[in-house]
């Protein structure tokens, strides 16, 4: 470096610049925790001869053998020690080559290895190769993953990760946990089935038929799925599957239709699929007779429609005369279908007895065939005929016999409801109500199932309600007829209500029929009942809030009936203003647990004035809840409304602080899916913190970090992480409250992270990226001080990264300029900001100017080498510089600037001489500037001492004619051709006189006047131009100028015979100017002889 400094400052420029390559463009280095990593890279010179140079690493954990290197083809060889650095962690940096071919960077990365696993796919180091794994074998993954092994994959990766993994080894490690572990490690989305249908209808199967549900899968991974079927007609080919079973994402799910367990009509079967994440339901339709059937259907649509209209007549809701006129149509309609149904003949003869038509009714009834010694065994239609026609004739003696003949029926028939209901009517036995309801029930337990036979037995209760002595459950089905059908009497209603008050318990059907009672008939009594058989049951839910409601309302006095208000409100009716009386009720005492206490309290703070008397007879019993409910850790919407209030900083001694703590990171997670049994909160440090049970989808829960996770377990025993959808609430969230808690757990932890004393060598272990950078800084600057700005390398390292950071302050600043040594756009950031806070830069901007000429890569340096100039500057490095500068200017026609030129004069009078390329420089400067009597001298004595040497530049002819005279230049035509290689430079020319081109073009061959300057000098006469053009040629390529003409200048006034052989092509009188012209020659030749 300091030869070439030295050969600069002397103008001698003779040694070629070495074209340098690097064979890498990049280092990328893999490298095991704590391990030394050992390698090499090449400079080559591209041409022949030596390069010289530095090299600069970027990072203090890479070290090369020897800085500075020199040869043709030169291995750096270099280690990086990768000690106190985790796997993971990659650095990027690089290393500046400042050589004699120029200034050069190579990038490199250091990447940390994680530990690894060997598999078919190769090295498993982290979760993102496993998934790769997972993806390609499954079997192969699985496998892994029950492996203590699996831990090295997860050692690096997040510390939920590995809580994760910790417990599921306790739980379950086979293909569904996997599956559960990568779906909660976001490696994969939780794998949904679609059903390419979700109905398949079917008709007229004559044989058993195998058929199939196309199924779809969204993604890779391993589910499993159990199959249930609905229908005795459908039988699975298999009742489970697994993703194993698809044929890439699909798969086809068997099944089979046995077509002799089909009956007529419509055959409605499903097949459920059940996996961990949702059912679906695939619903088979089968047609068998279906014309027949739909047939049957309609007619018993018809019957129905029928009855209904008679129960609206029986409950007055109807006219008898419209019904009459509906049943006529039916009865006519259905006998032309089935004219040989005797049931129609007796239902049109019935009609007309109802219509006052007997006469009718006898001619219908003559048509029937009734025989009393047949054998048929239509007993029901007999007895309806025999009824019918007692009734017709209306002779006690006819109606009599037809009793008998009706009773030896019955007792043939004891199980039919039909007969009995007929001889009800006519049988003088059953005048007694209470033996007709007796018979009826005997019917009713012999399964009599019927509307007509509810109907002939609710009459009875109708016309004798006093007989309604019990409430069985013959009477309860009754009465549930009557309540749907709206045929409840008030007087009924009141019976019933009666006997419901001395039940013991609540009977569900008895509320039912009380329900539909009270919609028809709002009485206290009704509504009494109600209340009391639900409080004698305990019926506490929701549902039964609006009766307790109405009871309240009426005034009602029922043991227990405020407290059961209040158990049971729930939704926007608790958050509406209460009846004054539950207020007043619950003001000397409650037996309520604290969630419906507490929506009490929650109550009178919302809508009772603070300012009542009222309010102030609650205020006590409020705060004092309050407090019990905080150190119970209980919270809900109502409590967080009485906290608010009466939670004071003044009454939160430690304990309550702590429990104010826990209540603040409640959550109330609600799950949709109802297979899911408790809730598990796995903490920052992986314990189980809380397993809770899931009542009604919902639960609470502690969550205290963001590193605490939720798994939730489902009746299976399997364990979903992140596949199952929820919702969560945090119960209690103030800032206020949580400062009043004390520090938060996670700052805390932050805090304490890097709790040790931070120290130089725990820096220089750990490396600087592991610290926060203004602590460290301060430490740097602090050992500055400390050590006198005594060097070191890692400090200088450490200072100047955190300059990088624009951490720096007037120590670290003079620091690195008198030490800091590196890449030269680096030193000139440190010089430039060293300047602004007025620091002695002298020593920086000596290292930035040695290390830019060396490399011969100048770029902004003028500033930097004026600071340098007016300090004690190096005579050889100041003189290499101006040399240099003047060479740039010269060959490459880069810029000077003003200061420069002024410091080469000066230069120049101090010592009188300069090199050869400053004297052409300052020449071409001052050919476009100004200058003065102080630069005259210094000019001529340049343009002599270069023309003795021959060398002229085209710029010289810019100056005075004098001189030019003197020089005997002022004649001469001068083109210029900086060259762009170090090929071979030829001019060809072509002279052009008066507009004729005077032959073809000439070649001359031309040598440089300085390095890569070309300089071709001509005389050109009156009326000649000169057109041409430039060749620069090589062994490999040639580079031709665009074609030029130059045209001779015309100066002031022509002198010798130049001027003379112009005159002469200007003048017409030729002859006498020659004559003239030799006898000046000849005086001449006699006046100065030449000895």
């Amino acid at each position: 470096m300091k030869n070439k400094i030295k050969h600069f400052s002397e103008g001698d420029f003779r040694a070629i610049q070495p074209k340098v390559r690097l064979p890498e463009t990049k280092i990328v280095m893999k490298i095991g925790e704590g391990e030394v990593y050992r390698g090499e890279f090449f400079i080559e010179n591209e041409e022949e001869g030596d390069v010289r140079g530095l090299v600069y690493a970027s990072s203090f954990r890479m070290h090369c053998s020897e800085q500075g290197f020199e040869g043709h083809q030169v291995k750096i060889h270099f280690t990086y020690d990768a000690s106190g650095m985790l796997p993971g962690q990659v650095e990027k940096g690089y290393f500046t080559i400042v050589c004699s071919g120029g200034e050069l960077e190579l990038p490199f990365t250091a990447i940390i290895e994680k530990p690894y696993v060997m598999t078919s796919v190769g090295k498993v180091q982290d979760m993102e190769s496993f998934r790769r794994l997972a993806e390609k074998d499954y079997l192969e993954a699985a496998r892994l993953f029950r492996s203590r092994d699996f831990y090295q994959i997860l050692k690096y990766e997040e510390k939920r990760w590995r809580n994760l993994y910790s417990n599921m080894r306790k739980w379950s490690l086979d293909e569904q946990g996997l599956e559960e572990f990568l779906v909660g490690t976001k490696q994969k989305e939780r794998i949904f089935l679609t059903l390419s249908e979700e109905t398949e209808s079917f008709s007229e199967l004559e044989t058993s038929k195998k058929e199939a549900i196309r199924i779809t899968k969204n993604t890779w991974g391993y589910m499993e799925a159990a199959v249930e079927v609905k229908g005795d007609f459908l039988c699975l080919v298999q009742n489970r599957f697994s993703t194993e079973d698809f044929v890439g994402n699909r798969y086809q799910l068997e099944y089979v239709i046995e077509s002799d367990l089909l009956h007529d009509g419509k055959n409605y079967g499903e097949i459920t699929i059940r996996t961990p994440y949702e059912t679906l339901t695939y619903t088979v339709i089968v047609s068998r007779n279906a014309a027949k059937h739909g047939e049957r259907r309609e007619q018993a649509k018809e019957w129905m429609r029928l009855l209904s209209s008679y129960l609206e007549c029986e409950a007055g809701k109807g006219r008898q005369e419209a019904w009459l006129e509906e049943a006529k149509s039916y009865v006519q309609k259905m006998q032309e279908e089935d004219p040989d149904n005797d049931l129609y003949l007796l239902l049109q003869a019935q009609i007309a007895v109802l219509e006052g038509r007997k006469e009718d009714a006898k001619e219908k009834l003559d048509k029937y065939s009734y025989n009393r010694f047949s054998l048929s065994k239509k007993f029901e239609m007999d007895a309806y005929y025999l009824y019918l026609t007692a009734v017709c004739r209306g002779e006690e003696s006819y109606t009599k016999k037809t009793v008998e003949d009706i009773r030896r029926m019955y007792a043939k028939n004891r199980e039919s409801w039909q007969i009995l209901c007929i001889l009800l009517e006519l049988d003088e036995i059953y005048r007694d109500k209470q033996e007709k309801i007796a018979r009826l029930e005997e019917q009713y337990q012999k399964g009599a199932n019927s509307i007509l036979f509810y109907m002939q037995a609710y009459r009875c209760y109708r016309e004798h309600p006093e007989c309604i002595k019990k409430l069985g459950a013959f009477e309860i089905r009754v009465f549930s007829f009557a309540a749907k059908y709206g045929l409840l009497s008030e007087e009924t209603a009141l019976y019933i209500a009666n006997l419901a008050t001395q039940l013991k318990g609540f009977d569900k059907k008895i509320y039912q029929i009380l329900g539909k009672a009270y919609d028809q008939y709002p009485d206290p009594m009704i509504l009494n009942a109600v209340c009391t058989m639900l409080i004698k049951g305990s019926r506490l839910d929701g549902e039964y809030f609006v009766w307790y409601e109405r009871a309240v309302k009426e005034g009602l006095k029922i043991a227990q009936l405020y407290e059961s208000y209040m158990i049971t409100i729930h939704g926007e009716k608790a958050k509406e203003p209460l009846p004054k009386s539950i207020y007043l009720y619950f003001l000397h005492g409650s037996v309520l647990d604290y969630t419906k206490l507490a929506v009490l309290y929650a109550n009178v703070i919302l809508h009772v004035e603070e300012t009542s008397e009222l309010y102030g007879q609650y205020r006590e019993k409020m705060e004092r809840f309050a407090l019990v409910q905080l150190e119970k850790r209980h919270i809900t919407e109502p409590l967080r409304i009485i906290y608010k209030r009466f939670l004071k900083e003044e009454n939160l001694t430690p304990e309550r602080r702590e429990a104010l703590n826990d209540i603040c990171h409640v959550y109330e997670v609600t799950v949709q899916s109802d297979r899911m049994t408790s809730v598990i909160v796995i903490n920052s440090e992986g314990e189980i913190a809380s397993r809770v049970s899931v009542i009604d989808g919902k639960a609470q829960i502690h969550l205290y970090s963001k590193e605490d996770r939720i798994v939730w377990e489902g009746r299976n025993g399997i364990h979903y992480v992140e596949s199952v959808t929820y919702e969560s609430r945090r119960l209690f969230y103030d800032k206020q409250y949580l400062e009043l808690c004390g520090p938060d757990p996670e700052q805390e932890e932050e805090k304490g992270h890097y709790s040790q004393p931070l120290t130089f060598e725990l820096v220089q272990e750990n490396g600087l990226e592991q610290y926060e950078q203004e602590e460290v800084f301060q430490l740097c600057s602090k050992k500055i001080r400390d050590d006198n700005y005594a060097e070191d390398d890692f400090l200088t390292y450490l200072t100047f990264s955190l300059f990088l950071e624009e951490y720096y302050d007037k120590a670290a600043l003079t620091y690195l300029a008198n030490y800091y040594c590196g890449p030269t756009k680096d030193m000139k950031k440190l010089w430039r900001v060293a300047r602004q806070y007025e620091i002695q830069t002298f020593q920086l901007a000596e290292r930035i100017l040695t290390q830019m000429l060396f490399a011969e890569q100048m770029f902004g340096e003028t500033e930097i080498f004026l600071d340098y100039y007016y300090g004690k500057p190096y005579y050889r490095l100041k003189w290499a510089y101006l040399v240099y500068a003047c060479r740039e200017y010269v060959t490459k026609k880069r810029e000077i600037a003003d200061e420069v030129m002024e410091i080469l004069c000066m230069e120049y009078h101090h010592q009188s001489t300069i090199p050869e390329v400053c004297q052409i420089a300052a020449l071409q400067y001052y050919a476009d500037h100004e200058w003065g009597e102080t630069q005259e001298n210094m000019l001529l004595t340049f343009l002599r001492e270069l023309s003795i040497r021959q060398i002229y530049f085209p710029f010289f002819l810019q100056y005075s004619r004098d001189w030019l005279k003197e020089l005997q230049l002022y004649d001469k035509t001068m083109v210029s051709y900086y060259a762009k290689k170090k090929g071979k430079v030829t001019f060809r020319y072509q002279l052009i006189r008066d507009g004729e081109e005077m032959g073809e073009y000439h070649s001359e061959v031309l040598g440089s006047v300085y390095e890569n300057v070309y300089v071709k000098s001509m005389i050109l006469f009156e009326g000649e131009e000169l057109r041409y053009y430039f060749v620069e040629a090589d062994e490999k390529s040639e580079i031709r100028t665009a074609r030029s003409v130059c045209r001779k200048v015309d100066r002031q006034k022509e002198i010798g015979k130049y001027m003379r052989i112009n005159q002469l092509i200007r003048e017409e009188e030729k002859q006498e100017l020659i004559e003239k012209f030799a006898e000046e020659e000849q005086m001449s030749e006699l006046l100065f002889p030449i000895y």
